[in-house]
């Protein structure tokens, strides 16, 4: 028990950092990420043209501050035969599904999308998209979708797993 707790802890910890640490503080109106270009408008991130130049200063968003640290919300791992057959299909769906998030929740990205002979291997700001690529995945290829959250630390694994 104490085990799992000091796992569950250790993750937390890379996740978000120690409790009472630094915070990044609060970003001021039309700041501007200087990676995706993304302003900072009524308190959440946009993509908005008309105030792209950044009157409030350039500082990272939350999601290129994720990517950057390496803290990721979220693995998807795909495996099998079918998999291996169809990996070129995967990817594309895993793409799709980014892209169409990204239009509405512009801090919802992958990190690193990694292919080996295990299977495919993603990783994601958010344990959201995380879940999204999972469930998508299942719904058009079917096979078998393992899906857990830990909500505590916001953080998702899921697990897919078919053979031809």
């Amino acid at each position: 028990m104490t085990k799992k707790m000091q796992l569950r802890e250790t993750l937390r910890i890379q996740k978000r950092g120690r409790v009472g640490g630094p915070r990044p503080g609060k970003y001021r109106l039309h700041t501007k990420c200087p990676e995706c270009d993304l302003v900072f408008l009524d308190g959440v991130w946009k993509r908005d043209p008309s105030a792209a130049s950044g009157v409030g200063g350039r500082k990272l968003c939350p999601a290129c501050r994720q990517i950057r640290d390496g803290q990721a919300g979220g693995l998807v791992e795909l495996d099998g035969s079918f998999a291996d057959a169809h990996r070129a299909e995967l990817l594309n769906r895993i793409r799709n599904v980014e892209r169409r998030t990204r239009l509405e929740r512009p801090l919802e990205r992958i990190i690193s999308l990694e292919e080996g002979a295990e299977g495919i291997r993603v990783s994601a700001t958010t344990e959201h998209l995380v879940a999204r690529i999972g469930k998508s995945i299942q719904r058009d290829f079917g096979g078998t979708l393992s899906l857990r959250y830990a909500p505590q630390d916001k953080f998702a694994v899921v697990h897919w797993h078919r053979d031809a």
